[in-house]
């Protein structure tokens, strides 16, 4: 029996790829999930940095207005359209089948996927507070403000996931089976933030591990609503709540500004690149995976 007969049987989200006609190969998958994000992201960040009034010194600095920070979130609308267009085009497939099928509870799978992502990014958060590695304050952003911010997330984590754990996720698993395709889309997933300020070998093994995180919770969903839900919420409580650096990027626009105390280790507050640098970020990681490895196994039986 076939990996492809099998995808129904491990989980829904998988047997997205055969409602394709012409399906794609995972090599040309790797690329064309490159291609979406890199480039889709360039063309619309053409069109939005002058629209916003964005600064370009800001995208090159990573220290991001709320201008900035919009222009760049609402970018990744362009990997999107191109992933349709490539889907619609090429594969000739509906573009639900990606992760967004109908049914289920998807409001019951949004609202796991928040609370799970305010528990866990508070944790490392909290520790470091408690332990006198880094200290908070008010910043001068309103509420108002910060749920803009959030729109701007929505779209970028959303399209990361559509991306990495929907379609990338679903057509290298046609030809590779599960494990390569869990490991090959974190492994995408990690490298596209190797480009990101303060990067480090620490980062590079969370960013790793929250890419099998979320795959193995699509897989046990069967869907990416709680996957995107995670992403959105822990890039949000990081970057506009916390005041922390996310991913390298240092944004202005926070409700609190929280930052390490002078003379405190990088390998527990993450440093310039914030909490996704912390080994108590990994800690929190390698449990949530275990968790939704569970999860899946227990979904398949």
């Amino acid at each position: 029996m076939t990996e492809q007969s099998r995808a129904p049987a491990i989980s829904p989200l998988l047997a997205g790829a055969e409602r394709a006609r012409r399906p794609t190969g995972p090599v040309v998958g790797i690329v064309v999930a490159l291609v979406c994000l890199l480039v889709g992201q360039l063309l619309a960040g053409f069109a939005l940095i002058p629209l916003f009034g964005a600064d370009p010194v800001e995208l090159l600095t990573g220290r991001m207005g709320l201008a900035t920070q919009q222009a760049t979130m609402l970018s990744f609308g362009g990997a999107v359209l191109l992933l349709w267009l490539w889907m619609a085009g090429k594969e000739r497939r509906p573009f639900g089948s990606i992760g967004f099928t109908t049914g289920g509870r998807p409001l019951t799978h949004l609202a796991l996927g928040a609370v799970v992502a305010a528990v866990l990014v508070s944790i490392p958060v909290l520790l470091g507070l408690l332990s006198g590695a880094s200290t908070s304050g008010a910043a001068r952003a309103g509420i108002g403000v910060v749920l803009v911010a959030l729109t701007g997330f929505a779209v970028q984590a959303t399209t990361e996931e559509v991306v990495t754990r929907g379609y990338l996720l679903q057509v290298t698993f046609r030809r590779w089976g599960l494990v390569a395709a869990v490991l090959v889309q974190a492994a995408v997933f990690a490298a596209l933030h190797g480009v990101n300020m303060h990067f480090s070998w620490v980062a590079l093994v969370n960013i790793a591990l929250i890419g099998v995180l979320l795959a193995l919770w699509a897989l046990a969903e069967g869907g990416l609503w709680g996957v995107c839900a995670f992403h959105v919420v822990w890039n949000w409580l990081q970057g506009n709540v916390y005041g922390i650096p996310v991913s390298g990027m240092d944004l202005q626009a926070t409700l609190l500004r929280t930052v390490p105390v002078p003379g405190s280790e990088d390998l527990l507050t993450g440093g310039g690149f914030g909490v996704e640098g912390s080994l108590v970020t990994t800690a929190v990681l390698l449990a949530g995976a275990v968790v939704a490895h569970i999860a899946f196994r227990r979904a398949r039986s």
